[in-house]
């Protein structure tokens, strides 16, 4: 006959196989909220860059190379990668006429950390455009 005692031994050795059943499915779900949130931070960043570039290349006096400097300083301080980023820049500065539409695309290609963290690799392309009219 089996007592209390007894039962309570083998209740913990079932609680410990359906956690290591549970626990790789609970670890994935977090890594894809991480996962995630990182995509979403970074899409922000480059939304944000994009947009600061096309205010400064409305200005008559704006350059190419100005507008990619911004664009560069805020993504740095931002923390993400400059070798991943490029920038494209349409009637910047002394190149267009008032009242044209500037345009300013900021494409990054992030690596994805949990493709790298399982041996995958893999990696996703985000860009983001700004049109703004010229002054």
């Amino acid at each position: 006959m089996f007592t209390a005692c007894s039962f309570r031994g083998r209740r913990s050795g079932q609680t410990v196989v359906e956690f290591a059943l549970v626990l790789p499915v609970l670890l994935l779900i977090l890594l894809g909220i991480m996962e995630f949130g990182r995509i979403w931070m970074t899409q922000n960043a480059i939304t944000n860059a994009a947009r600061e570039g096309a205010r400064k290349a409305v200005l008559p006096s704006a350059t190419q190379a100005q507008v990619e400097t911004l664009i560069h300083n805020y993504l740095s301080g931002a923390g993400l990668t400059l070798s991943q980023v490029s920038i494209t820049c349409t009637n910047e500065g002394a190149t267009g006429q008032v009242g044209d539409d500037v345009t300013v695309g900021v494409d990054y290609n992030m690596a994805l950390l949990v493709g790298n963290m399982l041996g995958l690799g893999g990696s996703l392309q985000l860009s983001s455009s700004s049109v703004m009219r010229h002054e």
